[in-house]
């Protein structure tokens, strides 16, 4: 396993840098989770997820337990759940460092949340067919917590960000719980991986839309339809799951991304705790596994998220939250792919 990659993309000529806003704007809560996008005019273009909680996780040898067991959310005294916002930034080009910043105004699609965990999730960036979209799950317009993709175009200028659209999106097989993590593939308009291993790809039918009455609301739906199914299988210890979109990479018409695998368990006691993992994978044109690195961990720790992966001047950008506290851009050399470990 790769144990620390931030400090191997440092000690190979590659950068750090935390992504930032102001804390008056999120009152010393947590930013993480972020994605990426190289848009067409070269900027660098992220979404930061904003949980209005703060995450205590007992790293380590884990010697300091509060009273919840060694994770817990500590949330503001007023409100207990869980709730994410979304802010749309520009990076500088040479930094990584943020430059501009705006919160994704989503008054004209919001409807009364009524689970526990409020708003959009984890959300992807990407611009398909000259239009401007973020994609997350979203968790709070059923009782049950039932979680569904939703496609949201975005006006984002340099003095707003507006939700313009909402469209929840129907998997392709029924009786689903929880849908989450599919990762855009940024060649193929209004596709996603919605399972990685094996693959399955998914495409979003964008004529077919209907709509569902909730006890709160109207949803607008679109149905999906899966086009690529392969077997093909990598038996690792965890089941494999998606993080970044996917890109193309090399001149044979490869795709490349970044997934995770979560080792959940509980600690006596019933407290629960997790380690997150994350691998590169590469297929082939024809979605054929190609490559699959070793596990490995950003920073040591055990709770990571990455969700945006891009490629700008021979360099990966890959963004990630760190415990749900703190983002983080890595700029990592493209060369420095063949120095990692990989899977036979």
């Amino acid at each position: 396993m790769i144990n620390n990659l931030a400090k191997i993309v440092l000690d190979n000529g590659g950068t750090i840098t935390p992504l930032i806003i102001p804390s008056e704007l999120t009152d010393g809560t947590g930013l993480c989770n972020v994605s990426v996008f190289i848009d067409d005019n070269g900027d660098i273009l992220a979404n930061i997820r904003h949980v209005h909680y703060t995450l205590y996780h007992a790293e380590f040898n884990q010697n300091f337990y509060c009273k919840w067991g060694v994770l817990s959310y500590l949330n503001p005294e007023d409100d207990i759940h869980l709730i994410t916002g979304n802010y749309l930034c520009k990076l500088n080009e040479d930094t990584l460092e943020v430059e501009s910043y705006q919160k994704v105004d989503t008054s004209k699609n919001d409807i009364h949340p009524i689970w526990d965990f409020h708003g959009l999730e984890d959300a992807r960036v990407m611009r398909w067919n000259g239009t401007f979209y973020i994609c997350g799950v979203r968790r709070d317009v059923k009782p049950n917590g039932e979680g569904r993709m939703e496609l949201c175009e975005v006006d984002w200028t340099k003095d707003h960000a507006i939700e313009l659209t909402r469209d929840r999106v129907e998997p392709p097989t029924k009786d689903t719980y929880l849908e989450k993590n599919w990762m855009p593939v940024m060649d193929m308009p209004f596709h996603f991986v919605r399972w990685s291993n094996p693959v399955e790809v998914v495409k979003v039918n964008l004529e077919d839309k209907s709509t569902e009455r909730v006890s709160q609301g109207i949803l607008n739906k679109l149905s999906s339809t899966t086009v690529i199914n392969k077997k093909e299988k990598f038996e690792g210890p965890l089941g494999i799951r998606g993080s970044s979109q996917v890109i193309p990479f090399g001149n044979e018409g490869d795709r490349i991304c970044i997934t995770h695998e979560v080792d959940f368990f509980h600690h006596l006691g019933g407290h629960k705790d997790a380690h997150y993992y994350h691998r590169f994978l590469i297929w082939d044109k024809d979605w054929n596994l190609k490559s699959i690195s070793k596990q490995f961990k950003f920073m040591d720790a055990m709770i990571e998220f990455n969700t945006g992966l891009a490629i700008k001047n021979g360099n990966f950008i890959i963004t990630y939250g760190f415990q749900d506290n703190a983002a983080y851009a890595l700029k990592m050399p493209v060369s420095l792919l063949d120095k990692l470990e990989w899977e036979e």
